[in-house]
């Protein structure tokens, strides 16, 4: 009950403004229980995946037409948002070149920053490509960034695996490490494009826990065939959700084919984009998961990693 004092109505202002402001912050708290606690109690959560149009070298309009897809996705109860291979800058090594080392931004940096702010008013979980500035000079690194609800960076993933001519621009992860981070529900994983060519990739991240992996991809439509396969078959070899997000739309001489998809832990397809700008929506149920993995699909434990040195055996190469 909210106390009036008459000998002072600036207090009784303020008094009104203050709960006018905790109920504001409620309000939020309840619309993130509505996409997290009821559902998380049943380890369920709504995913998005975007085909997005990027333009290319336009950091700014880029930035814009995320948040708006963020706040659709809000808006439709997602609790993550997964965005192309790097979304912020647009992708073409061949006709950006050297631009690159001028619109790339350090982690935080401008960019990162915007979408902070953006997940905190959407309550959303962003996962995104962005090409990254390291503290060496000349260095750029192909970048997938995680920001939680709260609007902080919860991971950064430098792509392991860097295809082709992109190797004129980005430098591949020294380090090779893993990203991974913690939803409510379950942990995730990064991969980036290419990466999904090697099944080595999806299974650390299912060793380190992963139930989900996000790939922010750049796949043309000359090779849609194959991004389609390796997705849906790093889903079925390591029982995980994969959340694909792919560009649409033409740079260059280069077309992206789109096709975004979120795939099952049997590589089914829950979810599936055309060739044009659009958001696809699954919900993400890892109870089932976990149970049809401890019941039937025991690959984890069935495995015999003595049977495979020669895989990391570098002298064949």
């Amino acid at each position: 009950m909210l106390e009036i004092n008459k000998r002072y109505p600036r207090k009784n202002q303020r008094k009104i403004q203050r709960m006018g402001q905790r109920k504001q912050r409620d309000k939020k708290r309840r619309k993130r229980r509505k996409r997290g606690v009821c559902i998380m109690n049943k380890k369920i959560f709504k995913a998005a995946a975007v085909n997005m149009d990027c333009e290319l070298g336009n950091v700014k309009a880029n930035l814009k037409k995320m948040a708006d897809f963020c706040k659709e996705a809000s808006t439709k109860g997602a609790l993550a948002i997964c965005f192309p291979e790097l979304a912020t800058t647009g992708y073409s090594p061949t006709i950006l070149g050297e631009k690159y080392y001028e619109i790339s931004e350090p982690i935080p940096g401008p960019s990162t920053n915007y979408l902070c702010k953006v997940a905190k008013a959407t309550g959303l979980y962003i996962v995104t490509g962005i090409s990254e500035k390291s503290g060496v000079p000349g260095r750029l690194y192909n970048s997938q960034i995680a920001i939680s609800p709260e609007g902080k960076i919860v991971s950064i993933y430098r792509k392991i695996h860097v295809w082709g001519l992109e190797k004129l621009t980005w430098r591949e992860s020294i380090t090779c490490e893993y990203g991974t981070f913690d939803m409510p529900m379950c942990k995730a994983g990064h991969m980036i494009c290419y990466d999904t060519s090697f099944p080595e990739t999806a299974r650390v991240l299912s060793l380190m826990g992963s139930n989900v992996i996000f790939d922010s991809a750049a796949w043309r439509n000359l090779e849609a065939d194959i991004w389609e396969l390796n997705t849906r078959a790093r889903a079925v070899e390591n029982h995980v959700f994969m959340i694909c997000s792919n560009r649409c739309g033409v740079e260059g001489d280069s077309t992206l084919n789109g096709e975004s998809r979120i795939i099952g832990p049997r590589g089914n397809v829950l979810a599936a984009a055309g060739h044009e700008e659009e958001i696809i929506y699954a919900d993400i149920d890892i109870d089932s998961c976990i149970k049809d993995n401890a019941m039937m699909l025991s690959y984890m434990k069935d495995r015999r990693p003595e049977a495979y040195s020669l895989i990391s055996d570098t002298r064949n190469f």
